[in-house]
């Protein structure tokens, strides 16, 4: 292998819609010359990306027996009668049970018979898991260690054979990629060996995502947090300091941007603790309204029970504004507490109310923070500082399995 060569990337796992931050990665690393292909069932996967910068493999998705299916079954067979990897293939299916088993079997892996790749990138732990028969083609595979997946899942009843998954595939990549060092430590105590592991923190794009000027504002304050709306972000712990604000005097209206399955008990929980009036739900928006939304807003308030590093997060310290984060995950590694904002315990309404009312007391000390922010992001979460460190990880395992 000619490591002089255009480096040659798969992404498997990167879903059918992806996140502003894969995409992100993606795009800077087509800019740096990596040759990325993305593996998915949908085409329009690649329409996030100038025309022609990434490829697509079409890796269709098996959702039960069909002619259709079987279809899609013939037309991989025929694209993979040259491939030299069908010793490859036979392997896969020896050990399969029942003829549907072996099917399925084909019908997920037949895509990866052909094309060349330097390496294989798994955004998450769990695509790692889903093909583990890809840590068999000889290519370099490089797994990235996000947020709950390392956090949460692990911990929770009933996941002992995810956890026997998560270590099989820490012990057979080539390098391990972890979000933050909150997160590597926990790899670590599920087997990851730390003399692979690299830790490259989120970045956000601080073109993009830059401060804007505030018209003078009333005596409310607003706030705004961006997430899923799932149980692990802890809402109902900054509705209930909302609360108590209010009852200090102060309105804090808050914005939550974002769709999840628990919107319906965190607006019960708005109307029962008295500041539905207080409490806009603006749904999933586009990148560009999320901008215009944290330009208007005076604070980013982070309620969450576990993090990697929130992304959100960054991207609000780098248009500038004060950060009140929980203090879990690497969520210090991001915010400095009283420098870039305040850090508050995990399921502590009265220590989130008390960093709020600081801040809604003081504009001085909001735009201090707010620059301290900014600054943070620019030296530390450097969108273009992350490419590099990924592109080296990508090269060095490339240079070190050719050896």
């Amino acid at each position: 292998m000619d490591k002089n060569e255009p480096l040659r990337v798969l992404f498997v796992g990167y879903g059918t819609t992806g996140t502003t931050f894969l995409t992100r990665l993606i795009d800077g690393l087509a800019i740096r010359g990596v040759h990325v292909t993305i593996s998915g069932p949908d085409r329009k996967v690649v329409d996030y990306f100038p025309k022609g910068t990434v490829d697509w493999l079409w890796a269709p998705s098996w959702h039960g027996f069909s002619f259709l299916r079987m279809f899609h079954l013939l037309l991989l067979l025929i694209k993979a009668l040259p491939s030299k990897r069908k010793p490859w293939l036979r392997k896969l299916i020896h050990n399969k049970g029942s003829s549907i088993d072996k099917l399925k079997t084909l019908y997920q892996y037949l895509p990866f018979a052909r094309g060349e790749w330097d390496v294989i990138y798994f955004p998450w732990n769990s695509s790692a898991i889903d093909y583990l028969g890809l840590f068999d083609l000889g290519i370099p595979v490089v797994i990235s260690c996000r947020g709950s997946q390392i956090n949460i899942r692990p911990h929770l009843r009933g996941q002992e054979s995810y956890v026997e998954l998560v270590s099989q595939t820490l012990d057979r990549a080539s390098a391990v990629h972890c979000v933050s060092e909150d997160i590597l430590s926990n790899a670590v105590r599920l087997g990851l060996n730390p003399a692979k592991a690299v830790v490259i923190r989120p970045a956000v794009d601080p073109v993009f995502f830059h401060p804007a000027d505030k018209p003078k504002k009333s005596a409310q304050i607003d706030l705004i947090t961006t997430g899923s709306l799932i149980w692990r972000k802890g809402y109902e712990y900054l509705l209930m300091s909302i609360r108590l604000m209010k009852n200090m005097g102060i309105t804090a209206n808050l914005h939550i941007i974002g769709e999840g399955a628990e919107r319906s008990r965190i607006l019960f929980t708005a109307v029962d603790l008295g500041i539905a009036s207080q409490v806009m739900m603006h749904g999933n928006l586009p990148p560009a309204e999320v901008k215009q939304r944290l330009e208007k807003a005076d604070v980013f308030v982070l309620s969450s029970l576990s993090e990697g590093i929130s992304n959100a997060v960054l991207e609000a310290m780098s248009c500038g504004l004060p950060v009140v984060t929980t203090d879990c995950g690497g969520m210090r590694e991001a915010v400095r507490d009283g420098i870039e904002g305040f850090v508050v315990p995990v399921r502590d309404p009265d220590g989130m109310a008390a960093a709020l009312h600081k801040l809604a007391q003081s504009p001085e000390l909001r735009n201090k923070m707010g620059r301290a922010g900014r600054e943070r992001v620019l030296s530390a979460f450097n969108s273009q500082a992350q490419i590099d460190a990924f592109v080296n990880l990508f090269e060095s395992v490339r240079v070190c399995e050719s050896n």
